[in-house]
C-alpha cells in the first residue's frame, strides 16, 4: 500500500538500544506463564473428578437437568484455553469459577481427597488469575516505556490506501455460535419444560426392573405384566428386581428418580457454542478496538529498523543494526515490505497493532499494517525451526568449538541417541495414550468427562516429543540416521552440519543440491530449560559437526 507521507517528514522520535533494552527487560515472570499454571489447573480438575462422589437419583431428590454443573464444568474447559489466547476473559472467569467451584450444590460433600482435589482447583484457578494480571501488567509496562521513548507525544497516522479491516470473521463466526447456543437453548428449556409438567400431571406406579444392560434405558414390568422401555441417564443405579416407582402420563413414560429426558446433547451445544461465541466476540471487540486506535490516529510514533524475514516484519531500535530483532509481527501483505528505516505507530508491547510506514525496494513509501498481534522476537525460532538468531548460532559454535576441542579421534562407531528421561516419561505417557479404547467405559460416557479427557491427552500429546526413539551412528561411511525403525546412511562427503533446532529438531544440513534430513521433536526446549543442561540432540549437533569439519575425528 503506498503513502504520501515520507517516513522523513514524520517527526517521530528515534527508538534507541538503550530504550528497547529496557523495554525487552521487562518479561513476565517464570510461575506466570501459561505452560505452568494450565498443566495444573487441568490435573488438580481431574483429580476433583476422580475423587468426587457419584450423584444418586432417587424420588426424594430426582435428578434435574443439572445446568449448573454443566456451565462449570464447560467454564473450566474454556477457561484452560483463555490462559493461552485471551487473558483478558480470564480475569472474569476465574473469580466465577471459584464461585462456582466453592458453593457448588455438590461440593464439599465427598471424603478428604474429594476436598483436597477442590481446594486444589480454587488455589489452581487463583494461580491462573494472578498469572494473567502479571501478565497484562507487563504489557502495560511495556506500553509505558514505549510511550516515554516517543515523547508522550501522538503524530497523525497516514492514511491507508486501501482499508485493511481485522476481527469482521469473529464477530459473525462469534454471533453464529451465539445464535446456534440460543436456538439449542430453547430447545432443551422448552423439553425441560414439557416434562416438568408431565411429572407434576402423572401417576405414580410401582414397577420391577427386569433388564438395565443398555446405555441409556432400563426396562421395567407393571402389575399387569405390560413391560416399558424408561429412558434414564445411569442405568447401573437400577438393581434387576428392584422395585422402583414410575411416573406415567398417556404415553410418557419417567422413573421417579429421573423425571427429565436426558438432553446432554443439547446441554453441550449450549454451552460450548455460547462459551465459542462469547470468547470469539470478546476476543474480535479487544482487536477492533486496538486496531482503531492505532490506524484512526493520532497514535505515538516510534523511528525504527524495519526488516522482513521469514515472512515476518521484525523491528529493531534504530541505532541496533547489528543486534536482534526486538519484536515481530504477521504483516498484511498487499505490497512491498517497508526496509530499512521506518516509522512505527502504535506502542511495542505484546499483543500490540501497529501501522508502519517505510520505504520499498523500489524506493516509493509503503505502509503496512500487522495481521497479528506483536510478539517478542525470541518466538520466531521456536516457529520456524532451524532459523536462527545471532545468539542462538553463537551458543551453536562454542558447543561445537568445545566438543571438538574435547573429542580424540573414534576407533569405532559412535552413536547418538534420545536419553534415559525420554524413556523414563515417556513409557507412562504411552501406557495413557494405550489406554485410550477404555476411556469411554471407564468415564461412563459423561460428556464433561470426555472434555476433561480430551484436554488430558492434548496435555499428553504436546510433550510427545518424549515418545520418539532417534538414533544417529557415525561410522566410516558416514552417518546413519534411524527414526523409528528405520536407518538411512548419508555419505561424509553429503554433510556440510548438524544443527539442533531451538524448537527441538535435529536436522543435517547436506551439500548444495540436496535436501536436509530432518528429526523432528527430538527435544524439548522447556525439559531443556528445566535440565539446565544440554539434551543428547544438542550433544549430537556439536559433536557430529566437529567430525564433519575435522575428518581426523570420524571413526
Amino acid at each position: 500500500m503506498t503513502s504520501t507521507t515520507a517516513p522523513a517528514d514524520i517527526p517521530a522520535r528515534p527508538w534507541l538500544s538503550a530504550d528497547a533494552q529496557r523495554w525487552a527487560a521487562v518479561r513476565l515472570p517464570g510461575w506466570a506463564r501459561p505452560l505452568w499454571c494450565a498443566p495444573v489447573l487441568l490435573a488438580a480438575v481431574i483429580a476433583s473428578i476422580a475423587f468426587a462422589p457419584e450423584d444418586v437419583c432417587t424420588p426424594a431428590a430426582p435428578c434435574g437437568p443439572m445446568w449448573l454443573d454443566a456451565s462449570g464444568s464447560v467454564g473450566l474447559f474454556f477457561h484452560l484455553v483463555w490462559i493461552f489466547v485471551l487473558p483478558e476473559a480470564v480475569l472474569l472467569s476465574a473469580p466465577l469459577l471459584v464461585l462456582w467451584t466453592a458453593t457448588g450444590p455438590a461440593e464439599w460433600s465427598g471424603g478428604t481427597g474429594a476436598r483436597v482435589a477442590d481446594v486444589a482447583v480454587i488455589a489452581a484457578l487463583c494461580w491462573s488469575w494472578a498469572a494473567v494480571v502479571a501478565r497484562l501488567r507487563m504489557r502495560r509496562r511495556q506500553r509505558a516505556l514505549a510511550l516515554e521513548a516517543a515523547g508522550g507525544a501522538a503524530l497523525p497516522v497516514p492514511p491507508l490506501a486501501v482499508p485493511v479491516r481485522r476481527g469482521g470473521i469473529r464477530v459473525v463466526a462469534g454471533a453464529a455460535g451465539l445464535a446456534v447456543a440460543a436456538v439449542a437453548a430453547v430447545a432443551a428449556v422448552s423439553g425441560d419444560r414439557a416434562d416438568e409438567a408431565h411429572a407434576a400431571a402423572a401417576k405414580h406406579v410401582e414397577a420391577v426392573v427386569v433388564a438395565n444392560g443398555a446405555e441409556d434405558h432400563v426396562v421395567v414390568r407393571f402389575a399387569d405384566g405390560t413391560r416399558h422401555r424408561v429412558e434414564v441417564m445411569f442405568p447401573e443405579d437400577y438393581a434387576r428386581d428392584a422395585e422402583v416407582p414410575v411416573l406415567v402420563d398417556g404415553g410418557w413414560t419417567r422413573l421417579a428418580a429421573e423425571p427429565y429426558r436426558d438432553r446432554t446433547g443439547p446441554q453441550l451445544l449450549v454451552l460450548a457454542a455460547g462459551g465459542a461465541g462469547l470468547g470469539l466476540l470478546w476476543s474480535a471487540a479487544l482487536t477492533i478496538t486496538r486496531v482503531r486506535a492505532v490506524r484512526r490516529g493520532p497514535a505515538p510514533a516510534l523511528r525504527v529498523l524495519a526488516r522482513r524475514k521469514h515472512g515476518f516484519t521484525v523491528i529493531r531500535p534504530l541505532d541496533g543494526r547489528a543486534e536482534a530483532p526486538v519484536l515481530m509481527y504477521d504483516p498484511v501483505k498487499l505490497g512491498g515490505p517497508p526496509q530499512g528505516e521506518s516509522v512505527l505507530f502504535g506502542l511495542p508491547a505484546e499483543a500490540g497493532e501497529f501501522v508502519l510506514v517505510g520505504s520499498g525496494k523500489s524506493g516509493r513509501v509503503v505502509t503496512e499494517v500487522s495481521a497479528s498481534p506483536a510478539q517478542r522476537w525470541s518466538k520466531l525460532p521456536s516457529v520456524h525451526g532451524p532459523h536462527w538468531n545471532a545468539r542462538h548460532r553463537r551458543e551453536a559454535e562454542a558447543r561445537v568449538a568445545e566438543a571438538a576441542a574435547g573429542m580424540k579421534p573414534a576407533t569405532g562407531p559412535v552413536r547418538w541417541q534420545s536419553g534415559p528421561l525420554k524413556w523414563a516419561v515417556g513409557v507412562p505417557a504411552l501406557m495413557l495414550l494405550g489406554a485410550v479404547p477404555a476411556v469411554p467405559h471407564v468415564l461412563d460416557g459423561n460428556w464433561w468427562h470426555w472434555i476433561l479427557w480430551v484436554a488430558g491427552i492434548w496435555g499428553i500429546g504436546s510433550e510427545s516429543v518424549l515418545l520418539i526413539r532417534w538414533r544417529i551412528t557415525a561410522d566410516a561411511d558416514g552417518l546413519w540416521i534411524r527414526r523409528y525403525w528405520k536407518s538411512r546412511l548419508v555419505p561424509w562427503a553429503e554433510v556440510s552440519r548438524v544443527d539442533r533446532t531451538s524448537g527441538g529438531d535435529l536436522v543435517v544440513r547436506r551439500t548444495k543440491g540436496l535436501d536436509d534430513l530432518r528429526l523432528d521433536n527430538v527435544s524439548s526446549p522447556r525439559w531443556k530449560r528445566l535440565r539446565r543442561r544440554p539434551s543428547p540432540a544438542t550433544r549430537a549437533a556439536a559433536g557430529l559437526t566437529a567430525m564433519v569439519r575435522h575428518p581426523e575425528l570420524r571413526p
